[in-house]
């Protein structure tokens, strides 16, 4: 029998989170007039994207331009107290869909996550943003698949995301919120390989595109496809063999649906299955940020049970 108030994860097999109390708003360091700041830096961002894509001699400069962009955005985000302030608002979400919430995700744990799913958190170039987490929460979702979220949501600009990334309400300003989600449930059975399905790399054409092929064109032209080997070292023929037969055409069809909405990433860890992806929220209400919490961790279950049916 389950021990009370514990819950699968995926790093540690189960797990008791303390029941924490939804944070409250506290007085800022630096006065609200600093969250002007934000669109600047992050604009400082688009340059440095530029250069480490197309300047093979200006690249360490435009790395520079986006650390600095990327993380002055977020310190006048924490400084001027609107962190805080969405903590506040995903531990509402979380409460609505009845999961547990923990808003710091320790420092220790968020090592192993990135060690256990590497891929996610960084930068590749002309493919895939690195999503940022710093919450977390664990629950059951509707179709009683068990969850563990990752969480970030950080303040953003109408230039962050793509067009099918980016969610415009009606009277919203340039400002708004990227929310970042890493979704994650367990299939019945080990599937023997980990694959790595990422954004496709813009720069991967012609003879540079390597990674392994699905009959669907529109698939391939989304996802770049990697397999790891681990234990199963010296039989690659074999595990792409398992691969592709993982992941049927149906499966690509909900795969892709994903990938339109939230710029999707998927990692298959031989036994549990990471969905990952982002959007741009282009609005500061409350209410709304909530609801898009609960409708992204509505469709990653959906995404989960349609895997399992597909992959088993």
């Amino acid at each position: 029998m389950r021990a009370q108030n514990t819950f699968w994860d995926p790093f540690e097999a189960r797990i008791q989170p303390a029941i924490e109390a939804r944070l409250e708003r506290g007085k800022p360091v630096l006065p609200a007039l600093f969250k002007k700041l934000e669109v600047p830096l992050f604009l400082l961002s688009v340059p440095g994207f530029l250069l480490a894509i197309f300047s093979d001699s200006l690249r360490p400069l435009g790395f520079v331009l986006v650390t600095i962009g990327m993380a002055g955005g977020f310190a006048v985000d924490h400084l001027t107290g609107a962190s805080r302030d969405r903590l506040s608002r995903l531990h509402a979400a979380a409460e609505g869909l009845g999961f547990r919430f923990r808003a710091k995700i320790p420092d220790i744990r968020m090592q192993k996550i990135r060690q256990q799913i590497p891929e996610v958190f960084k930068l590749r170039v002309g493919g895939s943003i690195p999503l940022v987490i710093e919450s977390e929460m664990w629950g059951t979702a509707e179709n009683g698949t068990p969850l563990w979220v990752g969480l970030g949501a950080h303040s953003s600009t109408a230039l962050f995301g793509g067009p099918k990334q980016n969610t415009v309400s009606p009277g919203a300003g340039a400002q708004g919120n990227v929310l970042m989600m890493v979704a994650a449930y367990r299939l019945d059975r080990d599937t023997s390989v980990r694959l790595v399905l990422m954004p496709e790399n813009l720069s991967a054409v012609g003879p540079l595109d390597r990674d392994l092929k699905t009959e669907s064109i529109a698939f391939n032209n989304a996802f770049n496809i990697r397999v790891t080997e681990r234990e199963d070292r010296g039989r690659l023929d074999r595990i792409s063999v398992e691969t592709l037969q993982i992941l049927t055409p149906a499966l690509q069809t909900s795969l892709l649906d994903l990938a339109d909405r939230y710029a999707a990433r998927v990692i298959i860890d031989r036994d549990s299955v990471f969905f990952a992806g982002f959007r741009n929220l282009q609005t500061l209400d409350d209410a709304t940020l909530r609801g898009f919490v609960q409708e992204a961790v509505c469709d990653f279950s959906e995404a989960s049970v349609s895997f399992k049916h597909y992959a088993e």
